[in-house]
């Protein structure tokens, strides 16, 4: 492959269609470049091996076992890992090989860019399994720059029995293990009985660096959806303040609100919770509301959530506007520091959010970990979310117009906490490149 080109790769199940994801792994990208293009593999649930600027596509089946809630209950799944993890344990490494040999030259290619890669990574977007412990062994023996960054998953009781000496392994045969919160943090901590190696440190999307403003105004003055060109352009002629909106379908803060709902009830009630928001903002704060494609999957799309909001909405369609068009996560973080607020179930919104400074309120549950310890503990901003299970709307309504009446004071705090987060990736990036030149200067010796 060409040296011109450097190369990372990210060797997780890393599902394009939502755009976190792809935050996360440009987010990488930008943390380990050098001065060269990069280039960046991942896994997807895809056919073949597919392109998309800067990043190649290798199907997730050729090494990964490929299980989701919707196919595996959770007793599968832990199964699953328990028999992966007894494999790994016994030396055997099965279709995880195909990283590094195979008697068939169809995975040639992940082969070549696994040779090529200056860094293997795993644990993005808190994925960290048996299966990323067996990726770490053969990448550490393969004399790669290898570890763990972005991870969010602990270790419970019944993952104790078969994940321990696992994960002890993979962390000593790590050059880096970087957690994006602290729950995970001192569960790995408290399970493993070690600490040296393990860093926490922001989520990797924050340091994506958005595509620049003018890119992001063209898109917003030119929106073509539901009358959205003209609507928005009245809508700033007026001065009115523009309302991001992430919203969603799918998920645990979409299972978690009134779980005794099922199906259509679940769903109106939840684009009834979500209307009474964004009427709120409209009639009492004249605001104007754009909806993102934050992710259109097979199975869930934001912009059919975003549909049965409006439909639920008492406000006309002067004071909103659906974006139907997928668009990549760049310019999604740059539309989102164009608007002056945003409302947010998806935490990689928040993190963008927090990123440009633009201020928010997020909804979620109070189960959710990631988003409390990411946005809440992390970016100390508790007060900015709001958990739906136990806050009716009618009170989520009265916070999201306090938190829009007071945004600026939370834009000069997104501003500060912004820079000490980029500060602490950019000493992540830092190590993760020193232990790099460590490795290569042993190879060279």
């Amino acid at each position: 492959m060409r040296e011109d080109i450097q190369h990372i790769l990210i060797a997780d199940q890393v599902p394009l269609a939502n755009k976190g994801e792809e935050a996360i792994a440009r987010g990488i990208a930008d943390m380990l470049r050098d001065k060269r293009e990069v280039q960046i593999g991942l896994f997807d649930n895809v056919e073949q091996i597919t392109h998309h600027p800067g990043i190649t596509v290798f199907p997730s089946r050729w090494i990964l076992r490929v299980e989701s809630k919707q196919t595996l209950p959770e007793w599968g799944r832990t199964l699953g890992q328990a028999l992966v993890s007894l494999q790994l344990r016994l030396g055997w490494y099965s279709r995880l090989k195909r990283l590094v040999s195979s008697s068939s030259s169809i995975y040639r290619p992940l082969q070549e860019f696994f040779e090529s890669a200056e860094y293997v990574v795993v644990g993005h977007d808190g994925v960290f399994c048996a299966e990323s412990c067996g990726i770490i062994h053969l990448a550490g023996k393969a004399g790669k720059c290898v570890g763990i960054l972005g991870a969010s998953t602990g270790v419970g009781r019944i993952g104790k029995i078969y994940k321990t000496w696992l994960y002890r392994r993979a962390v000593s045969e790590s050059d880096f293990c970087v957690f994006r919160e602290r729950f995970s943090f001192t569960s790995m901590i408290r399970a493993l009985g070690m600490s040296d190696k393990l860093v926490i440190a922001p989520d990797p999307a924050f340091a994506m660096r958005p595509e620049e403003p003018k890119a992001a105004q063209k898109i917003l003055q030119s929106l073509s959806a539901y009358g959205g060109r003209a609507r928005y352009n009245r809508a700033r002629r007026k001065k009115r303040q523009i309302v991001a909106a992430a919203v969603l379908e799918k998920g645990e803060v979409y299972t978690r609100f009134k779980p005794e709902l099922k199906g259509l009830q679940k769903q109106k009630a939840h684009a009834k919770y979500l209307a009474a928001i964004f009427d709120a903002l409209i009639t009492q704060r004249n605001a104007f509301v754009v909806f993102l494609p934050h992710a259109i999957e097979q199975d869930s799309s934001d912009i059919t959530a975003a549909k049965h909001v409006t439909e639920a909405m008492k406000s006309g369609p002067d004071s909103y506007t659906i974006i139907d068009q997928d668009m990549p996560a760049r310019l999604l973080k740059a539309i989102i520091k164009e608007c002056d607020f945003l409302v947010g179930q998806r935490t990689h919104s928040l993190i963008g959010s927090v990123a440009v400074a633009t201020p928010f309120m997020g909804l979620t549950n109070r189960r959710d970990n990631r988003t409390h310890g990411i946005i809440g503990d992390m970016c100390r901003c508790e007060n900015c979310i709001v958990d739906m299970d136990i806050t009716d709307e009618r009170a989520t309504s009265q916070k999201a117009l306090s938190l829009f009446d007071t945004r600026k004071d939370i834009q000069k705090s997104l501003r500060q906490v912004s820079r000490e987060l980029l500060g602490k990736l950019d000493e992540v990036s830092k190590m993760i490149k020193s232990k790099r030149t460590s490795i290569n200067t042993w190879q060279e010796s």
